[in-house]
């Protein structure tokens, strides 16, 4: 009876061994030095090896030259993945690379509030193979082949308590365009420099003269001037001095016609005489040439220029002052001395124009004006300054031999820079 059930046994062992063991072919292998991910792709290429990887992980590992004779593929993922985090596990006939798991260890004596540690239970199963043996007996012979042992660990993650500190929140309604003004000093000595554009026009003391068989015109154009200011500004009040170059522009254009001719001269051809008793008769015999008519036409064009030196004094009020900002109001009086002048006026002979002479301008005259202007502050002792100020002149820019008699108006749209001390 013995040992019909030995034989039994093997027959039931030996397929279940042959399934259990798998196939595992020898290999040789080598790579050059290179990232994990091109060494596992170079074992499927070589030997069609499916190996289930992370591209994106295995790239950033980089393994040295390697090369072996003759192992097993289990031997040779080893090898290549020896010094790494990474393992394996075959799933069928694949390679899955994947973490290694870290178990820390559990301290049993030190646990906190935070903190539940469960110790791993143990758990034997065993498997049980039913060999049923026919014939004379009945008996159900049960054999301990196999014995698994499994390892149940139960891990929880500490629970960090945090503690929450609020910080104090700011609320910024928007309120528009905000410009960091610095603080500004707006008291005491300061300097400016400026540069103005001035349309001009003119008023004429005595009647325009008119040109016979013509015209003439004398059209204003734009001046410019710059300058220079220093002054003491307190509080709402500032007094100053102005040296500034103002050079004053106008076109003087003459169109005129002369006409000769479009009659007769009469001639002498021959004379005589007849005597009569008490008196003598004379007799000419007459012709009569025809002069034709001459147009002769006179066109000029001239750019005058009158140059001057001014000196300027002046006092300004601030009828609006904030903290970066301020608008004010401005009056003043100016010298204005000729420094350089060129042009033409119309004359009485042909060709009815002729260049002004230094007799002819008047070398100085006075000025007054009054405006407006406001001033921006742009640094912490600069402020950004521009001006409107309408300007008269008191006296003629020329004297009384000169063929007409004008005074010059004008209106200054100044830019300034102005520094404080």
């Amino acid at each position: 009876m013995l040992p019909v059930l030995l034989l039994l046994v093997l027959a039931f062992t030996f397929p279940n061994m042959g399934k259990a063991q798998s196939f595992n072919p020898l290999i040789s292998f080598s790579v050059e030095s290179c990232t994990l991910d091109a060494a596992l792709e170079k074992l499927f290429v070589d030997y069609e090896l499916n190996v289930a990887f992370s591209k994106a992980e295995m790239s950033k590992i980089r393994i040295e030259k390697y090369s072996c004779s003759y192992k097993s593929v289990e031997e040779v993922l080893t090898d290549l993945l020896k010094g790494t985090d990474y393992g394996f596990k075959k799933v069928g006939r694949q390679y899955v690379i994947r973490k290694k798991q870290v178990l820390e260890p559990v301290v049993e004596n030190e646990t906190s509030e935070n903190q539940v540690t469960i110790k791993p239970k143990e758990t034997e199963q065993h498997k049980l193979d039913t060999v049923f043996v026919t014939g004379k007996t009945t008996d159900t012979v049960r054999i301990y082949d196999t014995m698994q042992v499994i390892r149940t660990v139960m891990r929880y993650d500490t629970v960090v308590k945090l503690k929450v500190v609020r910080d104090t929140v700011h609320t910024v309604v928007h309120e528009g365009l905000t410009i960091p003004w610095p603080k500004f000093r707006d008291n005491g000595w300061f300097v400016s420099a400026s540069l103005a554009v001035s349309p001009m026009e003119f008023k004429y003391e005595n009647e325009f003269p008119k040109i016979e068989n013509g015209s003439m015109e004398v059209i204003p154009s734009t001046g410019y001037c710059v300058g220079l200011d220093g002054g003491y500004k307190h509080k709402r009040f500032s007094v100053g001095m102005n040296l500034s170059y103002r050079s004053a522009h106008y076109r003087f254009l003459l169109e005129k016609t002369d006409y000769a001719g479009d009659y007769y001269v009469n001639d002498t051809l021959d004379s005589y005489y007849v005597v009569h008793e008490t008196d003598t008769a004379y007799h000419y015999i007459l012709d009569s040439t025809y002069i034709p008519l001459t147009t002769t036409n006179y066109a000029y064009r001239d750019i005058n220029q009158l140059d001057y030196l001014n000196v300027v004094l002046f006092i300004t009020f601030d009828f609006i002052k904030l903290e970066h900002f301020r608008a004010f109001g401005k009056i003043g009086a100016s010298a204005d001395f000729l420094v350089n002048y060129k042009g033409s006026f119309n004359a009485t002979e042909s060709p009815y124009h002729a260049p002004i002479a230094k007799e002819q301008v008047e070398p100085f005259r006075f000025a007054f004006f009054g405006g407006l202007g406001a001033a921006f502050k742009v640094a912490n002792r600069i402020e950004l300054v521009p001006e409107m100020s309408y300007r008269v002149t008191n006296g003629l820019l020329y004297r009384a031999d000169f063929p007409f008699n004008m005074k010059m108006r004008m209106m200054d749209f100044r830019l300034g820079l102005t520094y404080y001390f």
